[in-house]
């Protein structure tokens, strides 16, 4: 399913690993950073493992489930974002073990922290690569 083209920012890429992910995730596989020598898990992707610095590491596709670390709900967004107002950010810890953020598709009264989420590739497209999540069921 594709979804329609916005106005709305998207990530530039400006490295070859950088590029590599925004395109996985585009194509609804969104990874994390699995470093070959010290075994770490990270995200965002980048040059060197955050852990031993090794840049022997490996894109590892994830379930793309995780738990509600923190949010904010965001009543007043920048201007492109107005018509998607109120809308839900949140660190979300991830059943792999990194932290990211991303937007979560529900009310403002509907999360909590400790709320078990699942990633919405269903939403991503070339064009559109923010990673959405939904809740799961209590």
């Amino acid at each position: 399913m594709s979804v329609m083209p916005t106005n709305k920012p998207i990530p530039t890429p400006t490295t070859e690993y950088e590029h590599q992910y925004w395109q996985r995730v585009a194509n609804g596989d969104v990874c994390i950073a699995h470093c070959q020598a010290c075994d770490h898990v990270y995200h965002p992707p980048r040059r060197y493992c955050p852990d031993c610095y090794s840049d022997e590491w490996e894109f590892e596709s994830i379930a793309g489930t995780g738990t509600v670390y923190g949010y904010t709900s965001i009543h007043r967004p920048t201007q492109r974002f107005a018509s998607d107002a109120p809308l839900v950010s949140a660190i979300i810890t991830l059943d792999e073990g990194p932290r990211l953020m991303g937007r979560v598709a529900c009310d403002s009264e509907a999360i909590a922290v400790g709320r078990r989420v699942r990633l919405d590739t269903s939403r991503l497209s070339s064009d559109n690569v923010r990673l959405t999540f939904k809740l799961l069921p209590k």
